[in-house]
């Protein structure tokens, strides 16, 4: 265990940001009687040697969370957001970095699908709550240094490269883990374990227990994935998880430059993606997003210069107002 808080500990130090939020915590905890926790993705990441360029934190705590968030958004004058009905705040820092701060807490789900209902906890009722052992490690800010607590083997596990859910009912209570666990597995090339598997594949039903607009948030979330490639790769070669998207969504992607793809918007990114999609489809999914109509009048340009192009309707391409580089992506699509 040595080993492992040395690697997060010489991460820490080597982040200005990450390293002076750490501070202001073990500065606020040595006044007022609060445990405060690091916890999600970040741990993860740091234990797999990932190339990290964070933008999202979350902390946990447990004591007087509006206190603590007040404060802490006071010391970094940063804005504050209160999140849903949950104990549970968003700062918004003038670096960039974003903060999700809420209270420990366990969850229980009246139906499958339904957002839960929370009730405040102590830290390993919280760990247990959450999607997979991967995401449910803990890192303790005391003054004196850190405590990692891993009542769940998430290290274990990240070591041998097992994506686990913690209950039998997971994917049951919160659908959108079913799309979790397919960026996690293309992102970090994991396998699922045999329970996880069984579960996963057998759960593809209660997709339909969640609104239009949840599932497919979590479908737009894949066009910013970082290694896009492993995650069209294992559409390709699994018709099930392939079922779970719309047909032909991202079947140009190979044709696509991928430095332009990476410089690309969020607008561009979906036009690409849907780009051999049938039209109910994807006009389907944009309604459901509730897209501001400014951008959604920028995706359908992109639209309209296609049925342009491929009625060889172009005159001169100097008359859009598109980059080359759309352009000749564009062809390369058709």
């Amino acid at each position: 265990m040595s080993k492992t808080l040395n690697k997060i500990n010489t991460f820490i130090q080597s982040n200005n940001n990450l390293s002076s939020i750490i501070d202001y915590c073990r500065e606020y905890k040595s006044k007022n009687e609060i445990k405060i926790y690091l916890v999600g993705g970040i741990i993860r990441d740091i234990l797999l040697d990932t190339d990290i360029e964070f933008i999202d934190l979350d902390i946990i705590v447990d004591g007087d969370i509006d206190d603590f968030s007040n404060k802490i958004s006071s010391r970094y004058k940063s804005k504050i957001k209160k999140i849903h009905d949950f104990p549970n705040y968003k700062l918004f820092l003038d670096s960039g970095l974003q903060i999700d701060l809420a209270h420990t807490r366990k969850e229980k789900y009246k139906s499958s699908g339904s957002l839960p209902q929370w009730t405040k906890s102590t830290i390993n009722e919280d760990l247990y709550r959450r999607d997979f052992s991967i995401n449910s490690i803990a890192l303790e800010i005391r003054s004196d240094g850190f405590k990692i607590l891993d009542p769940i083997n998430s290290i274990n596990d990240i070591n041998k490269k097992i994506i686990r859910v913690l209950h039998k009912d997971s994917f049951k209570d919160d659908p959108t883990r079913i799309y979790r666990a397919i960026r996690y597995k293309s992102r970090l090339g994991f396998d699922f374990d045999d329970q996880t598997k069984s579960l996963f594949y057998n759960s593809f039903m209660y997709i339909n227990n969640i609104s239009l607009y949840r599932k497919n948030n979590e479908i737009l979330k894949f066009l910013n994935e970082p290694l896009l490639a492993n995650f069209v790769s294992l559409m390709n070669n699994d018709q099930k998880i392939s079922s779970l998207f719309p047909k032909l969504f991202m079947n140009k992607i190979n044709y696509i430059n991928k430095k332009f793809w990476d410089e690309s918007n969020i607008r561009e990114k979906i036009f690409f993606s849907f780009f051999s999609v049938k039209e109910n489809k994807r006009d389907e999914f944009l309604n459901s997003l509730s897209f501001p109509k400014n951008e959604l009048r920028e995706i359908m340009y992109f639209y309209e210069i296609k049925q342009i192009i491929n009625k060889n309707k172009i005159h001169n391409q100097n008359d859009m107002t598109l980059s080359n580089d759309f352009i000749s992506n564009l062809y390369h699509c058709l």
